[in-house]
């Protein structure tokens, strides 16, 4: 388990500076870990402070989502949230033209196997697909020939924005369609994908906020309950969060663009 991960994010909320490094942290590096949220009225209140709350298909009034199991209907389509399985690293609401920028999710019951939260860095994959595979990385930035949902929003996984940064956009649960060539990258992506990721095994009373236009998060396979409040959004007018990342490559010696072009 990498509570390494955690522990390399973690902001205590309980200091006086708290929110302003929790959202320093979010701006610099799309992630920020905190504990101490133990109850559905502290998720709300903590959230309340850090973003405006996003309306969504499956949150209550007070903008809370319940993400625990719930049998059969994690069966359809854009419900896999719902089940046991594994939940590829996505970005949520993913369908819409402008998706909320940030993610809260915050443990109240862990599974009693499996179950961790992972997140994934989008400049991170961004780098090493223009490192290691610069066509299959032209591919995904191609506009308009990616469909995000049903009917969705047609872009593409990788965005430019108008000052120049990048943003991500994926879901990999049935709902989305890539059209040729871009299909062809798709399993050099999720490689890259799988090379960045990293667990966050959270315990009751911690959780994260993650920017969403950056940072892809999914689930690990798990037995047992578990239960998870989650809450969508957008940054207060007071957190300056900038739009996704600084494209970047890394280098990667001796080796040839082309050899990489593959999963």
């Amino acid at each position: 388990m990498d509570h390494e991960a955690f522990a390399s994010h973690y902001v205590s909320l309980a200091s006086s500076d708290g929110l302003d490094r929790a959202a320093a942290m979010v701006a610099r590096d799309g992630l920020v870990t905190f504990d101490g949220v133990h109850d559905r009225r502290s998720v709300v209140d903590l959230a309340s402070r850090l973003l405006t709350t996003r309306e969504h298909r499956d949150a209550a009034a007070d903008g809370v989502t319940m993400i625990a199991d719930r049998g059969s209907a994690a069966d359809r389509l854009g419900y896999a949230g719902f089940g046991t399985g594994e939940l590829d690293p996505h970005t949520d609401a993913s369908a819409l033209a402008r998706p909320p920028r940030l993610v809260m999710l915050v443990c109240v019951q862990p599974a009693e196997s499996g179950g961790e939260s992972c997140v994934v860095d989008g400049a991170a994959v961004y780098a090493d697909l223009a490192a290691r595979a610069p066509g299959s990385l032209q591919r995904l930035k191609q506009p308009g020939t990616v469909r995000f949902g049903d009917p969705g929003y047609w872009g593409s996984v990788f965005e430019p924005t108008a000052d120049g940064r990048m943003t991500v956009r994926l879901r990999l649960d049935g709902l989305e369609h890539f059209t040729e060539p871009v299909d062809e990258a798709v399993p050099v992506l999720r490689a890259a994908i799988s090379r960045h990721e990293r667990d966050l095994p959270l315990r009751p009373g911690q959780g994260y906020l993650l920017d969403n236009w950056r940072m892809l998060h999914g689930r690990r396979e798990f037995r047992g309950s578990r239960l998870m409040y989650r809450v969508l959004g957008d940054p207060v007018s007071a957190c300056v969060l900038p739009s996704g990342f600084v494209p970047s490559s890394l280098a990667v010696v001796g080796a040839s663009a082309d050899a990489w072009d593959r999963p």
